[in-house]
């Protein structure tokens, strides 16, 4: 395992340990992935969901030529990371349309079962070797059924969160990882101290955004039963930092943030 700030790696401990919890956000745990070279689709872990019960039940080759073209439309860079970016996006909200064989009407493939979290593979890794540029090494990758959708830099108490948004802006550049971050949705930094910052691709660290829960709950004003219960685990929770992880990466929440909440408007993608 490559050598870490203690305190850090404390704190890299604890957030790996939060995702996990079975009674919790319940990710499997993909391991350190430090000692290999890694890229943002997963494709043999895709395609096992794909051809899986849960992930449709596809036909492999079906499944195949999906996950092709989403691996073609992610590394395509021609126009910019903000045009890849948005491509990718449209084929994980809307599917892919393949065909099996020559003539065969096309069938929609979705890499993502948005209306069902249950079925999906929702999983973290750490120190996740990128090396498309210079290489660089987040924190953690959060994945769903192998897409890597989001990226988060953590930081010891003692150090600015704004370094670790400055790290996650760098990796970004053509001189680092820009490929890696066509399927990311999620750019976000944090440490014990100030909590959790997030924005998307390309976001200027002045627009990241720390996350708030709302605690109203009156009858003119209600909030439903996911965020409520949402709130209610909240309170065991021993810091910041915790709480808005697991506001924002408990599963449904997390699949309702990425589809009804990301736009990209004239050449900006917002949160």
């Amino acid at each position: 395992m490559p050598r870490i700030n203690e305190a850090e790696r404390k704190t890299q401990n604890r957030v790996l340990a939060l995702f996990q919890d079975k009674a919790g956000l319940d990710y499997s745990y993909l391991g350190d992935l430090h000692g290999q070279l890694n890229t943002n689709i997963m494709a043999d872990r895709l395609t096992a969901w794909l051809t899986s019960s849960k992930g449709g039940g596809y036909s492999q080759v079906i499944a195949e030529r999906a996950v092709f073209e989403l691996v073609k439309v992610a590394g395509n860079l021609q126009q910019g990371l903000y045009k890849a970016n948005q491509d990718v996006y449209s084929l994980l909200k809307y599917g892919a349309k393949v065909h099996e064989n020559p003539g065969d009407p096309d069938k929609t493939v979705y890499f993502i079962d948005w209306a069902h979290s249950q079925n999906n593979e929702f999983a973290v890794a750490e120190e996740v070797t990128i090396k498309s540029g210079s290489e660089r090494r987040p924190d953690i990758v959060v994945y769903i059924n192998g897409i890597a959708l989001a990226v988060i830099e953590l930081k010891k108490s003692t150090v600015s969160v704004s370094q670790g948004i400055r790290q996650n802006l760098s990796n970004q550049s053509e001189h680092f990882n820009k490929p890696f971050f066509t399927t990311i949705q999620f750019v976000m930094a944090g440490n014990t101290g100030e909590g959790l910052r997030y924005a998307t691709i390309e976001t200027p660290e002045k627009y990241y955004l720390e996350w708030k829960n709302d605690s109203v709950n009156t009858t003119a004003q209600p909030q439903d039963d996911l965020s409520l219960d949402i709130l209610e685990k909240c309170k065991n929770l021993p810091d910041k930092l915790d709480w808005q992880l697991f506001s924002m990466f408990q599963k449904r929440r997390l699949l309702d943030l990425i589809h009804n909440f990301i736009v990209f408007d004239k050449g900006v993608k917002k949160v």
